[in-house]
């Protein structure tokens, strides 16, 4: 309901015939080829899955599961990380512990790759309202949240332990199911959380995101944007520090998102700003929609059923590589 206040109002206040004008003047061929470099994004994101999951699950299903789980999430509220970890426990044989270990590891690369954008568009100088000391704030969240991660992998055994430890006081609970539960997510993250798994994973995100930058670049060329270098990637970077490609959001909610964030930039006009904002989503949408129903048709799911599907727990077996 929140979302579709914030939306409604979003599109109340922007003077939607002067977005439409702007619109009709895009350069399409630009587009297309944002178009082309989002796809290229997204089928780097399923390799990178396959590869934090042990490479147990097929590049194919891997794909489907990022295209119907990023398809959802642009168009509803439902996040797509718990839907993609839904879909991989269901299609690929793997547990759904152990597809949530490698997530776990997906989430925190991306909210690195997040930090750094944003410290890249402060270091541009076109972000307003921004001190030195706002710099040194995001470079020492870059460096937490890695520190954050290798405590996480370094003592994951001993953490698990603990919450096994913690679940024999309930003695309702189903015990040798929740070894076998605590059993998969721990060896999950054994496979997802080496330093050769850590370091490969890093580099396929800076690959990710560098699909992501030319992507949302080519979008601000295609709507003749024409503007400074550096600005251009200060706008580029600070919509993926947002709202990046791989966590999409809904419709009105995504877009005001995007220009609240822009506002930091001085000079910007506004119907400009929403006019992008706004064409970003659609190509994002218009691909999504023949690659997530063509992953429903791949995995025969449907969004129904798989929403009510319980899940069955399958052991994970140890690493591959």
């Amino acid at each position: 309901m929140v979302t579709v206040v914030i939306g409604g109002l979003f599109f109340w206040f922007v003077d939607l015939n002067q977005i439409i004008e702007l619109l009709q003047l895009a350069d399409w061929r630009f587009l297309s080829a944002a178009t082309i470099a989002l796809v290229t994004a997204y089928i780097l994101l399923a390799i990178r899955w396959r590869y934090l999951l042990g490479n147990h699950t097929g590049l194919t299903a891997a794909f489907h599961s990022v295209s119907i789980s990023n398809l959802v999430n642009s168009l509803t509220p439902i996040p797509d990380f718990a839907l993609r970890v839904l879909i991989t426990g269901q299609g690929s044989g793997m547990s759904i512990p152990g597809a949530t270990s490698g997530m776990v590891i997906e989430r925190s690369l991306e909210q690195v790759m997040r930090v750094l954008a944003f410290l890249v568009a402060l270091l541009t100088g076109y972000v307003v309202a921004i001190s030195s000391g706002s710099i040194a704030v995001n470079a020492g969240l870059i460096i937490t949240f890695l520190v954050l991660i290798v405590l996480l992998l370094r003592n994951a055994e001993q953490f698990i332990s603990w919450i096994q430890i913690q679940l024999t006081r309930f003695p309702r609970l189903d015990q040798s199911r929740v070894e076998q539960i605590l059993t998969d997510l721990k060896n999950g993250l054994k496979m997802a959380g080496g330093p050769r798994q850590l370091t490969i994973g890093w580099l396929m995100s800076f690959a990710i995101w560098g699909a992501f930058f030319v992507f949302v670049y080519l979008v601000l060329i295609g709507l003749n944007i024409n503007l400074p270098i550096p600005q251009m990637i200060a706008i580029s970077m600070l919509t993926l520090a947002v709202a990046p490609p791989s966590a999409p959001g809904t419709p009105g909610l995504y877009q005001a998102t995007i220009v609240g964030a822009l506002s930091l930039i001085a000079g910007l006009d506004l119907a400009l700003m929403t006019t992008f904002a706004i064409m970003v989503h659609i190509l994002q949408i218009i691909p999504l929609i023949f690659l997530g129903f063509w992953g429903l048709m791949g995995t025969n799911l449907s969004l129904r059923g798989l929403l009510r599907r319980q899940p069955q727990v399958v052991p994970v077996e140890q690493d591959k590589f």
